[in-house]
């Protein structure tokens, strides 16, 4: 599995749109940065997160974009020949499970509503929540976990906020969904990090932080 993101699209975009620094500009229609550019190119919805993750640990993070001495002109010498992310690149980033890390970020970045309020409403009852996250994070320690909870929460996050203006409530719905997706974003982020160090905790630690959200999206 291979994440790509094709160069002519990338390019496309900073000539339609043009560049910026300080936030992504990917949520309205004027200039982005360069990982907002990636957000609208990547063929997969998810993809964009991940690759923000991988670059985080390299030269071209967020970081990056935003430095005094980066100008367009660099970002464009960097999109030209495209992006290709390995296998390997995955596996650096996300661990040994990074398989599971992916499906699960692509799955985040799709979430309904609905979902969203039934993943929150099961992460809610789950009371032994607490000592299953102390235990995986002690397990963990490690780059994967940051990077797989990072990801695959803030796909949730933008997922959610699309499906908020979709369905056009207003300003009342907007908060009353900001409160219920905080819930559902956590039980994202659990699962992607319960994945990470599956092998490390045990199966019950498991079944806790992977549960509210395997109870909804599988």
């Amino acid at each position: 599995m291979a994440l790509r993101v094709a160069g002519t699209k990338l390019l496309k975009v900073l000539d339609e749109r043009g560049w910026k620094k300080g936030d992504f500009g990917d949520q309205g229609d004027g200039p982005v940065c360069a990982h907002g550019a990636i957000r609208l190119c990547a063929p997969h919805k998810g993809d964009a997160y991940l690759i923000e993750q991988i670059e985080a640990r390299r030269e071209h993070g967020t970081a990056w974009n935003d430095a005094e001495d980066t100008i367009e002109a660099d970002v464009r010498a960097w999109f030209k020949g495209g992006l290709v992310y390995t296998d390997a690149d995955l596996a650096e980033t996300f661990g040994a499970n990074w398989e599971a890390v992916v499906e699960l970020v692509r799955r985040a970045a799709v979430l309904t509503a609905d979902e969203a309020n039934r993943a929150a409403w099961v992460a809610a009852r789950h009371a032994a929540r607490a000592a299953a996250w102390d235990a995986a994070w002690d397990a963990a320690r490690g780059a994967a976990w940051d990077a797989a909870r990072n990801a695959a929460g803030v796909a949730a996050r933008n997922a959610a906020r699309h499906a908020a203006r979709a369905a056009a409530w207003g300003s009342a719905w907007d908060a009353a969904w900001g409160a219920a997706w905080g819930a559902a974003w956590g039980a994202a982020r659990d699962a992607a990090g319960a994945l990470v160090v599956r092998d490390l905790i045990t199966q019950e630690q498991f079944d806790v932080l992977y549960g509210p959200w395997g109870s909804v999206c599988g």
